[in-house]
């Protein structure tokens, strides 16, 4: 569904400047493992190896000595601080997660649900902190890049499901919250449909119990599900409003949000304690997941506490955390042997705003010992790639603010929940093997967000995640949008439903969507009537309803987006060929087309003055258009006349 389009404005937003740290320059990040280590002595030889390959900055752990580093004239940053506790993948009961799995599916039993650590366990929770601020004080004094409070990080492991955690420490803490959050006993009990007689007996379901109530168990509690008559759901609205009791979900879905504000709070309250040392050095994490049910994966949630991410780039995470970013360090991990691989993914990060490169790892990019450490095959072969990063037209992309339109995709949390919930019918009593490898593969709602963010790059248009809370902060509104899409928002709160009514009668404005929006609350509590009309809209129509934007391609089918920017007075494009993003956490893995040929598209700036390639200085086209090849490995700068003038 659309609202009337009057007037089409083409204003623009600026991000900030891709966020600079120390000299404002690109910062490529060496993963340091043994080999560095046992290699300490020979420091030249690895300062040597490490500015061939573009190496600005090394690595220590909390208690490591960067004296070495400085010396040689590096940056550092402190790598993992917080172990164990965050990251289950190692040090701890379940690091085997898959035969952790395979047991616990023979019982089902709930006594499995307690985690090892407890986040909210207040005394693992003040050593942490206390363990933060150690680190920090101690290496305050040489100024380090970052801090790394955890790598892949998770309250399960990855985004992989499990009914973490029902230790007494969470569950108290949940109750809290619920108190909080509904007026009485009687209105939590009215909107979970049970029949609590006291805030300390008040427990959420798992979610064997959930689908319990889903496959038709009007007393869900303890009771584990009819699997076939599960295997035969499907989500429809109209099932919803014909069978509300069954589709009452707010007591798994307040559990899966309390437990991403678990984590969130966790990292904020670790962030603040190296605050308290060293206020100048960002804290962040590394190794981020895809937007999941499971986890803690609220990448809003996790965006307003950190000062800077390394995410995996899955199912678009890359482009939600830099909308929720904006003007803070973002960075990838580059494992790759191929060097096309690289040299696509370098450019392509850089012009969505990352500001540095880690390259894992020391043991693979280094070879030899003593006086022989040297550069590897690959580290030789990948160097000229990453050495590009350096060069005068990246530092130029770099400091650049990138243009967007104002277009909003909005990212709905409660919707990625209950989106796992209908999906993962299918699976029947495997639904914990949905690990998140198989969900970056296979979540339609994820696939939905990523071909729309997809269709609205390569029709020109430069788009923004906008988050629920944003929604209900006006932020439409405030921030000047004239068109919001909702993929398949199942669920929205009150006040989002009103903040997108609003917006959608202002004159000129639009909102499109998928599917029914809001036939849910956004606690998972089933409406009586339809918010909106329904749409059979595919992401295709949707993007084929909005007006040509003022720059763009008029080669259809191209594969190809652009990326504008603005430095100072001059501006800058970019055109790239399509970028598939990461299907898992393996940093050494690649997804590359097999045909690697360039791309020739007809470029339309709308100004009828002379247009140049500014790796070549070469005059590419005039009178408001131009035939640009656009390679494979990296994408054509353009820009007027002015941009050829030294900066």
């Amino acid at each position: 569904m659309t609202t009337a389009l009057i007037l089409f404005g083409c204003a623009l937003s600026a991000y900030p400047a891709q966020a600079r740290l120390g000299d404002g320059g690109y910062r490529v990040i060496l993963w340091c493992g043994d080999t560095v280590a046992r290699n300490r002595g020979s420091t030249q030889e690895l300062a040597r190896a490490c500015r061939e390959l573009g190496v600005t900055t090394l690595m220590t752990g909390p208690t490591g000595d960067p004296a070495p580093w400085r010396a040689l004239g590096f940056d550092y940053y402190v790598e993992n601080i917080v172990s164990p506790g965050l990251c289950l993948k190692f040090r701890s009961s379940v690091t085997d997660w898959n035969a952790f799995i395979t047991q616990w599916m023979k019982t089902r039993s709930p006594d499995s649900f307690t985690r090892d650590v407890c986040l909210s366990d207040p005394i693992w929770r003040a050593q942490a902190r206390a363990g933060m601020r150690r680190t920090a004080a101690r290496h305050a004094p040489w100024n380090p890049l970052l801090y790394d409070i955890r790598d892949e990080l998770s309250v399960t492991v990855s985004a992989n499901p499990f009914d973490y955690d029902f230790a007494p420490a969470s569950l108290a803490a949940l109750r809290l919250r619920l108190r909080q959050h509904y007026p009485s006993l009687d209105a939590l009990n009215a909107a979970w449909l049970t029949r609590f007689n006291a805030w300390e007996a008040v427990r959420p379901f798992s979610t064997d119990e959930i689908k319990a109530r889903l496959a038709g168990r009007g007393e869900a509690l303890n009771q584990q599900p009819d699997w076939a008559a599960l295997r035969a759901m499907r989500y429809t609205p109209q099932r919803v409003r014909a069978e509300p009791e069954r589709w009452h979900l707010a007591p798994w879905c307040d559990f899966r949000t309390f437990m991403d504000d678990t984590l969130a709070e966790t990292l904020a309250d670790l962030r603040d304690g190296a605050r308290e040392a060293d206020p100048a050095t960002p804290a962040g994490i590394e190794g981020t997941q895809m937007p999941s049910a499971w986890g803690g994966y609220d990448l809003w949630k996790l965006s307003r506490v950190l000062d800077w991410v390394e995410p995996y780039d899955i199912t678009a995470a890359r482009a939600i955390f830099g909308s929720f970013m904006r003007g803070k360090p973002l960075f990838a991990t580059y494992g790759e042997r191929d060097p096309v691989a690289v040299s696509r993914r370098l450019w392509h990060l850089l012009l969505e705003g990352d500001c540095g490169a880690i390259l894992w790892w020391s043991e693979d990019l280094l070879e030899g010992e003593g006086p022989a450490l040297r550069l590897s095959a690959k580290g030789r072969a990948l160097a000229p790639a990453v050495r590009e990063m350096h060069t005068p037209l990246a530092r130029r992309l770099l400091r650049a603010e990138r243009l967007h339109d104002p277009v909003a995709i909005h990212y709905s949390h409660a919707s990625i929940q209950l989106a796992w919930l209908f999906e993962s019918f299918e699976d029947g009593a495997t639904w914990p093997r949905r690990f998140s490898s198989y969900e970056a593969r296979h979540n339609r709602h994820a696939a939905l967000r990523t071909d729309l963010l997809r269709a609205l790059r390569e029709a020109g248009w430069s788009p923004h995640f906008v988050s629920y809370e944003e929604v209900e902060a006006d932020k439409l509104e405030t921030d000047g949008f004239h068109t919001c899409l909702l993929p398949d928002a199942f669920a929205l709160s009150d006040r989002e439903a009103r903040a997108l009514r609003v917006f959608a009668r202002k004159p000129g404005n639009r909102l499109l969507y998928t599917g029914e929006p809001g036939v849910f609350n956004a606690n998972g509590t089933p409406r009586s009537q339809p918010l909106f009309t329904a749409s059979t809209q595919t992401v295709e129509q949707l993007v084929a309803a909005l007006p040509p934007p003022a720059v763009r391609l008029t080669t259809p089918g191209s594969g190809v987006c652009i990326y504008r920017f603005r430095d100072g007075p001059v501006r800058l494009f970019a055109l790239e060929q399509r970028q598939q993003g990461q299907v898992s956490d393996d940093v050494t893995a690649h997804h590359l087309p097999t045909r690697r040929d360039p791309v020739r598209v007809t470029f339309a700036t709308g100004e009828r003055r002379p247009l140049f390639d500014l790796r070549t200085g070469a005059q590419v086209g005039a009178e408001g258009s131009a035939e640009i090849e656009v390679p494979f490995e990296r994408p054509a700068i353009l820009g007027f006349a002015e941009a050829l003038q030294p900066q």
